[in-house]
C-alpha cells in the first residue's frame, strides 16, 4: 500500500495562494472536493496517489516535490 504525505502543509497552502485562486477555486480546478482538500492540507487525511498527483499538477510541480511516498506492507498472515 502506498501512503502519500505532504512534505510541508504550509508551503503547499502558500503555493496554492500564489496561483491566485482560493482553496475552493483550486479544488474546483483540480477536481477534488474542497472539504477533502482542506483535510489533506490540515493533515487529517492522507490523499490517494491520484489526488496527490492532481494537487501537484495543479501547482505545476512533480508529485515528489511536495509529497513523501511511504510503502506500507499490509500483508496479513493467515
Amino acid at each position: 500500500m502506498v501512503v502519500m504525505e505532504l512534505r510541508d502543509r504550509i508551503e503547499v497552502r502558500i503555493l496554492i495562494a500564489k496561483t491566485g485562486k482560493s482553496l475552493r477555486g483550486f479544488s474546483l480546478m483540480i477536481g477534488v472536493s474542497q472539504p477533502y482538500l482542506s483535510q489533506i492540507l490540515s493533515g487529517k487525511q492522507k490523499p490517494s496517489a491520484t489526488v496527490a498527483y492532481k494537487i501537484a499538477k495543479g501547482l505545476n510541480l512533480d508529485i515528489e516535490d511536495i509529497f513523501l511516498t511511504k510503502m506500507i506492507d499490509v500483508t496479513v498472515n493467515r
